[in-house]
């Protein structure tokens, strides 16, 4: 079972600066291979000119953020790049570790485990960790998720306040072309209070058919960055394990964040035995 984003989810509008969407596409052209690239292997894995392929790559290798091998000719990111955004992390996620947080709830439901930010009208994907089950929810990082639609949407928007929730919706309504692509404002606020009471959101067959996903909402400590720590696999495991997916969760960011979800101590929640997974 896979969900696979095409080049245009994960690159975004074509209202991007070509010259700008350019330079970030062979970044993450690089993450994805991790590896070193000849200019040709570059400009055939993105459909540029050889010229223009060139000529980016030269300019990278200028200002210092990809190096050249004169020996192979081909080229590999500098430790400048990382430079860049090292600092972030501990901005945005806080003193806890995000990541840890996933790895923990990744060992414990063996379901495929996201983190997710808010994207405009999407939800961005930032990290996926693959479900071990041979039947698993398969995506990749960068993809885009709608945000009224999806489970981690509706954690994302369970953070905004009302007036930022119906600005959103009349955004998106305001590039519907169709009638049927309609956000209904009742709804949204119908699906947000649930989360809210809940302190998680549950959705199946949004993303896919057959399947079930559990988002919990990941406030982030700058504003502007709301997020949301996803589960999600086959709708009928999701649906027999929903609670403890919540416990593990819920507990990890207690762990390691410090943070209780809004729905702490409700009773809603049942007790794992010791040893137990969610997924048993």
């Amino acid at each position: 079972m896979r969900a696979v984003a095409d080049e245009s989810e994960i690159n975004g509008p074509s209202s991007v600066v070509k010259s700008a969407g350019r330079v970030f596409e062979v970044l993450e052209l690089f993450r994805r291979t991790r590896r070193q690239l000849s200019a040709a292997e570059i400009g055939q894995a993105l459909h540029y000119p050889k010229s223009s392929t060139n000529a980016l790559l030269k300019s990278l290798v200028t200002l210092g953020y990809i190096v050249l091998n004169a020996r192979t000719l081909r080229y590999f990111p500098s430790l400048s790049l990382t430079q860049l955004g090292d600092w972030i992390p501990a901005i945005v996620l806080g003193s806890g570790d995000a990541f840890d947080t996933l790895t923990e709830v990744h060992a414990a439901t063996q379901e495929t485990v996201t983190l997710s930010v808010q994207n405009d009208l999407s939800c961005r994907f930032l990290r996926v960790i693959p479900g071990s089950f041979p039947i698993s929810l398969r995506l990749v990082e960068g993809y885009l998720a709608p945000l009224f639609t999806t489970a981690v949407g509706h954690a994302i928007l369970s953070q905004l306040d009302d007036d930022e929730i119906e600005s959103l919706v009349d955004r998106a309504n305001a590039r519907s072309k169709r009638k049927s692509d309609r956000i209904e404002l009742a709804k949204v606020r119908l699906d947000v209070s649930e989360v809210r009471e809940r302190g998680y959101a549950i959705l199946y067959d949004a993303l896919l058919p057959d399947t079930g996903a559990l988002a919990v909402p990941f406030e982030s400590e700058v504003p502007g960055f709301a997020m949301a720590i996803g589960v999600g696999g086959l709708r009928d495991r999701i649906r027999r394990n929903e609670l403890s997916i919540y416990r593990a969760v819920r507990a990890s960011l207690v762990r390691h964040h410090g943070r209780k979800t809004r729905a702490q101590g409700r009773g809603r929640i049942r007790a794992i035995s010791p040893g137990q997974t969610a997924s048993d």
